[in-house]
């Protein structure tokens, strides 16, 4: 999934869509996300239900898209974050230019600090040679992520021994330890062993032969 925008770049506005005259001035985000953007470049058109088109920019043109602080864009020399690789997919009106932002910089992180969130200035513009044209600017809030990949889970998350149906619609039992890692599976009866280089649980069975039980290994399976 990818978050689209709509930049009436002639008008210099972002709108919600293609079928509405609604504007959009701020998109909200979670820091360390790197985003997935499909953007369309978009012109207005005299259709009704439908007052926008995309379409490809001007030839000789590129985008570049880049984020300061809101309080202090006017005198930052460097980037929060930025792209200017943009992939351009389709032709006439089904024309859209697909990126990454990533929002995991280092200049960012140390920007919002100890704040809950953090507003930039972010621009669109067309590139032509050295020039900008129809620059386009707006607010991107950038939220404080709760999941940083320090903190782990409680183990509290997970119950330790719980059932649960395989993918074949058979009853299991499932044994986890702390970190929700499967450690455990029994099923009909028998025990199942994990074999790491296979990836895969194998039930542990035994048949009698001379009046002797034999252990074996069935079929491995995915839990």
């Amino acid at each position: 999934m990818s978050q689209e925008i709509f930049w009436a770049a002639n008008e210099q506005k972002f709108v919600q869509s293609l079928y509405t005259q609604a504007t959009v001035s701020r998109y909200d985000f979670v820091l360390r996300d790197t985003l997935p953007i499909t953007l369309r470049v978009v012109s207005a058109q005299a259709v009704q239900g439908q007052p926008w088109i995309a379409g490809p920019v001007d030839a000789g043109r590129s985008i570049l898209f880049g984020a300061k602080t809101l309080s202090g864009y006017a005198t930052e020399t460097t980037f929060l974050f930025s792209q200017a690789n943009w992939i351009v997919s389709g032709s006439g009106s089904s024309t859209i230019y697909s990126a990454e932002i990533n929002l995991n910089t280092e200049a960012l992180i140390n920007a919002i600090g100890s704040a809950s969130y953090l507003d930039c200035k972010v621009e669109f513009t067309l590139l032509h040679g050295a020039n900008h044209e129809l620059s386009t600017q707006c607010t991107w809030r950038i939220a404080r992520d709760v999941i940083t990949g320090s903190e782990g889970i409680s183990p509290a998350a997970y119950l330790p021994i719980a059932q649960a149906i395989d993918e074949n619609g058979n009853q299991i039992v499932r044994i986890v330890d702390g970190s929700g890692t499967l450690v455990g599976v029994w099923k009909n009866g028998a025990p199942y062993t994990y074999i790491a280089s296979t990836g895969l649980w194998y039930p542990l069975t035994a048949s009698i032969v001379d009046n002797v039980p034999v252990p074996a290994f069935g079929a491995g399976e995915n839990f």
